[in-house]
């Protein structure tokens, strides 16, 4: 049991990596095609991949399938839009917040969140915030779509844990629903922005750029099928609150791939960030026994650090009383 929930634990790491490609991916299809295209193109591939699994499904299961299928469908299309303006590095930041939507909708429900967890929560943040921004956040309208990313995420592998501990065999079934979802709202917003006309001449200049054409296909099959799967069937062994942990190791890679792909600048405080999310994951999976001391130290030590942010020590003093009272 516990060398599956390692293996559990790796996987859900794994699509954490394959999620950071996927930012720089979409940033160059926003550039060289309409930012609701290129959604369309690739939610269609993934939709088909996984469209085996539909006859598979469950009357029971169909309602939530579509709720969380609306859900992720607002998170992709923020995403999408938020890129336009903001680096590919800062959305995979704001994307990484997720980390702290699942345990708080776990608390709103009345479900119990340790204080290791929200230790994991705290580092996970603070990594993300050191990585990505360096302490210098210029909002800007970009980053209000970008901030939209980790409730649509967030509610929606939520929503797939509670279903999966449920019906643990519709993984592959609520995986093909929402993709589904995706690709009939990518295609709506297709035809209102071409005024009800398919983009012929758009679609064959795309597919005649390697480049282009390579972006779609991996986004479609690998950071959309592939880790849209991985993670909905993971959450029915893992619970959404250690799962975000993992997944908030995204912008190291998102960062990583940014500045291979795009040419974006990777400043020293990378370092400082990754480091923190490394704990933030060992936090999330030692024994809470044998550390229940340092998690005291781990959140003070997150207020002292959140400090050098302006505002940001009151912050996080109220957020350590809020993980506190959830932990009890």
């Amino acid at each position: 049991e516990r060398e599956g929930l390692w293996y559990t634990r790796l996987t859900v790491l794994f699509v954490a990596f394959l999620y950071g490609t996927n930012f720089g991916c979409v940033k160059l299809l926003g550039e060289n095609m309409s930012v609701s295209l290129a959604a369309a193109a690739r939610f269609t591939l993934a939709a088909v991949c996984l469209s085996p699994f539909l006859g598979q499904l469950r009357k029971e299961v169909v309602g939530v399938g579509l709720e969380v299928g609306f859900w992720v469908t607002l998170g992709y299309v923020v995403q999408a839009i938020g890129l336009e303006t903001v680096e590919a590095s800062k959305a995979a930041f704001l994307c990484a917040l997720i980390v702290v939507v699942c345990p708080v909708l776990e608390a709103l429900d009345g479900g119990r969140v340790t204080v290791a967890q929200w230790s994991s929560v705290a580092l996970a943040v603070l990594g993300a915030a050191f990585l990505e921004l360096g302490g210098n956040i210029s909002p800007g309208q970009g980053d209000i779509f970008a901030l939209i990313q980790p409730i649509g995420f967030g509610v929606a592998l939520w929503k797939c844990e509670k279903t999966q501990l449920l019906y643990p065999d519709q993984g592959g079934a609520l995986t093909a629903i929402q993709l589904v979802c995706t690709m009939v709202a990518s295609w709506m917003w297709v035809l209102g922005d071409y005024k009800g006309l398919p983009p012929t001449e758009e679609i064959v200049t795309a597919a005649a750029n390697m480049e282009v054409a390579v972006a779609v296909l991996w986004t479609g099959f690998i950071t959309t099928a592939l880790t849209v799967y991985l993670q909905t069937t993971s959450v029915s062994k893992l619970s959404s609150a250690e799962a975000t942990v993992f997944i908030s190791t995204e912008p190291i890679w998102g960062a990583a791939f940014a500045s291979i792909l795009l040419g974006e600048q990777i400043g020293p405080n990378a370092f400082v960030g990754g480091g923190l999310i490394v704990l933030a994951c060992l936090t999330s999976v030692v024994d809470p026994d044998t550390i229940e001391g340092i998690n005291s130290t781990i959140l003070k030590g997150a207020v002292a650090t959140a400090a050098l942010i302006p505002g940001g020590e009151e912050a996080f003093r109220r957020l350590s009383d809020f993980m506190n009272w959830t932990s009890q």
